[in-house]
């Protein structure tokens, strides 16, 4: 009974809190929107508009300041980025080493394929070569039935 009132209970809490898609109700949409591409430079996985942390709301002020002072959205970016490094980007850009970050998945999986193609291909020689032909087999079955 015990563990059927903390499930419910758990799952309550779980129900209570609010989709991380919406913008909390005293955030402007566009203010979530840049928030939720930039990180919480405290918090691991949680991008600034999702975060609780003090630097996470200052950093939600210092973005609604910044569009209030008419500033692009790219603009605001930068600062982050000059401010904490490109780190700070969920989406780093595409260009330099950071290309590496965009294709490492696909060299991986390219990897992986040629390995599974070379083991198969060397296991298929193996059973070929182990493999007895039928006049081999009848032999040997002659053989067992002499003895």
């Amino acid at each position: 009974m015990r563990r059927l009132v903390l499930l419910l209970l758990f799952a309550a809490l779980a129900l209570a809190q609010t989709p991380t898609g919406e913008p909390p109700p005293d955030l402007s949409p566009e203010v979530f929107r840049i928030a939720s591409e930039l990180r919480c430079p405290v918090c691991q996985g949680e991008s600034a508009a999702e975060s609780n942390a003090g630097v996470s709301q200052e950093m939600r002020r210092q973005i609604a300041e910044m569009l209030k002072e008419g500033k692009s959205e790219e603009a605001i970016k930068q600062y982050f980025v000059e401010r904490y490094g490109e780190w700070i980007l969920y989406a780093p850009p595409r260009r330099g080493i950071n290309w590496l970050l965009w294709l490492a998945p696909l060299i991986g999986l390219l990897v992986i394929g040629y390995g599974l193609w070379r083991y198969l291909k060397v296991a298929q020689a193996r059973e070929a070569e182990l493999a007895l032909s039928e006049e081999e087999l009848k032999a040997l079955e002659r053989r067992l039935e002499e003895e």
